[in-house]
């Protein structure tokens, strides 16, 4: 596994999606290590002096593919005095330093799993879903929930293996709106696009052996917590619910 490393970096693209939430991506000025898909970096817009202490900062998943070592992308929502600070401050050309790679949220490829994802909390899934190709051996099923179908993120991407990839499967959530009438949305009018907070229940009736799989979740923290306890509910064992604390 790679130590890790500071690196200055350059905001090169900065996407508003709406509702205080940013996809950012960043030009190291150098190669960055070697990382994991689900591991997170440490982003600091303070200014940094490598011969002395790390500033205060905060941490992000990951979004980009360990592929392309020269570009590295987040994404955040404005939650904090911290990331308003971010919103404030992050335009194009900002200098900003980066330390990676940290973090064991790893998702495994050799059995079938569910992935639960909670707004902005889809960027610790997007570098391995990415990664996926058409004879991938287990299962994949992503659920994924946003505020509004405007603030799921990464979908060109995900329908894009939706289509290539047999073995991997996706159902959407929207709290406000409904994703099957939103020209926002890339699959308006599709299957699979619920209003509502994420849930189980839909989830359970489409994936079989369910309680079988293992589960990953990463999102907001109360999301974590109320999934987490109805996972142990219905039986799935505590080895088999990972969670990325990502706040």
């Amino acid at each position: 596994m790679s130590m890790p490393r500071k690196v200055r970096c350059a905001v090169e693209e900065l996407v508003d999606h709406g509702g205080h939430v940013y996809t950012v991506t960043l030009l190291p000025a150098d190669p960055v290590p070697n990382f994991r898909p689900g591991q997170f970096l440490h982003l600091t817009v303070e200014p940094y002096d490598p011969a002395g202490f790390w500033p205060d900062s905060r941490v992000f998943s990951i979004a980009s593919s360990p592929r392309d070592r020269s570009r590295l992308r987040i994404c955040y929502a404005v939650k904090g005095r911290y990331t308003a600070r971010m919103e404030q401050q992050l335009q194009m050309g900002r200098e900003v330093w980066v330390k990676l790679p940290y973090g064991d949220f790893v998702v495994e490829g050799d059995t079938d799993v569910v992935l639960l994802a909670g707004g902005t909390g889809i960027s610790a899934f997007t570098a391995f879903l990415e990664a996926l190709e058409p004879a991938h051996p287990t299962r994949v099923f992503l659920a994924y929930g946003a505020r509004s179908p405007g603030l799921l993120l990464f979908t060109d991407m995900i329908f894009r293996q939706l289509e290539r990839v047999p073995g991997f499967e996706a159902l959407f959530f929207a709290e406000a709106g409904d994703p099957r009438a939103d020209a926002s949305f890339p699959a308006a009018g599709a299957p699979g696009c619920l209003p509502g907070r994420l849930a189980l229940d839909p989830i359970w009736s489409r994936v079989e052996n369910a309680g079988d799989r293992t589960f990953y979740l990463s999102g907001p923290p109360l999301m974590l917590r109320a999934l987490g306890d109805e996972l142990r509910s219905r039986g799935v064992p505590p080895e088999r619910i990972r969670v990325d604390a990502w706040e």
